[in-house]
């Protein structure tokens, strides 16, 4: 394979790595990027383009098996990370990308559509990361790194069942950090943008295509899948210490999301806001002048209750 010249931090030789849903996409670029870095790979995917990744990776010298289970049942993802034992023996990095939409309106929207999205998404990370985490604490290491979406964290039309599961994993990935505690074991998570075939055998409406067209006016290409590549690979490695944090990766730019709060308004003394207090002070409620990103329930409480003593002070 091709020895780059990259920081130790950022191989992984020795290491073994499952990516889900890698059969091309997001999924196939990961793959053949960690595998130029030096891990094995397990390329995972139910179509036969699990076993065509796998072959590229090893013609080029690199190691890498094919996996045909299926993330979204609790036997598929353990078949997942059973293989990965049996050809390499652990599992150092999971990269749950599998996934795949069902767009409709609301009303319109079928229910197995729904329950299917959220199979895959949300409980097929489950399936492949709780077998996988249990490796990764026994040896004291392992990045996890969950595939959300902006559209889990901002919203768009037709997408009740994608922006659902996408929004569950990232609260899946909150609470998955704080399990982590000292094991050694990083959890995250990415929302990427890319022009791959999971937009093209997903279509909007055509009208919200039309809106998407106008959001990207100027601005032509950079949505390859290997813009996401860097970001996805750098969250996976040994040089990355972040935990519970969410990233994202549009046009070749990259941020760092997070969930905040305002500072919002305390009703006074002991008194319990009515329905017209609410209404009356709603844009101070609303108003962004003061930002709180609490990184757990416990940092939202505390700073509710800081709030509170404060306006007590300010009574007194």
């Amino acid at each position: 394979m091709d020895q780059r010249s990259t920081s130790p931090e950022t191989r992984f030789d020795g290491q073994v790595a499952i990516i889900t849903g890698a059969g091309r996409g997001l999924g196939r670029a990961y793959a053949l990027e960690l595998a130029r870095r030096g891990a094995a790979v397990v390329v995972n995917d139910v179509s036969d383009l699990a076993e065509a990744v796998a072959s590229e990776i090893r013609k080029t010298g690199g190691r890498a098996v094919a996996s045909r289970d299926s993330a979204a049942t609790r036997e598929g993802g353990a078949k997942i990370v059973a293989g990965a034992l049996d050809s390499f023996g652990t599992i150092d990095v999971v990269i749950n990308n599998a996934g795949f939409a069902r767009n409709a309106r609301f009303p319109d929207m079928a229910i197995d559509d729904f329950d299917a999205v959220i199979d895959v998404h949300l409980r097929g990370a489950f399936f492949v990361s709780q077998p996988a985490w249990r490796v990764m604490e026994t040896k004291g290491y392992g990045r996890i790194l969950m595939t959300s979406s902006a559209s889990g964290t901002f919203g768009r039309p037709a997408g009740a069942a994608y922006c659902s599961a996408k929004s569950a994993v990232v609260g899946f990935t909150k609470a998955l950090a704080h399990d982590a505690g000292n094991t050694g074991i990083r959890v995250n998570c990415l929302l990427p943008i890319a022009a791959t075939e999971f937009v093209i055998d997903n279509p909007l409406p055509p009208d919200d295509m039309e809106a998407l067209r106008r959001a990207l006016g100027g601005v032509e290409g950079r949505r390859e899948p290997e813009r996401v590549t860097s970001l996805a690979v750098y969250l996976c490695s040994r040089a990355c210490q972040a935990n519970g944090q969410v990233y994202s990766s549009v046009l070749g730019r990259y941020a760092h999301g997070f969930f905040a709060v305002t500072g919002g308004w305390v009703s006074p003394g002991v008194d319990i806001a009515t329905v017209d207090d609410i209404a009356s002070h709603i844009v101070e409620i609303e108003s962004r002048q003061v930002i709180e990103a609490p990184s757990s329930v416990f940092d939202e409480m505390a700073i509710a209750a800081s709030a509170v003593r404060a306006s007590r002070m300010k009574d007194d």
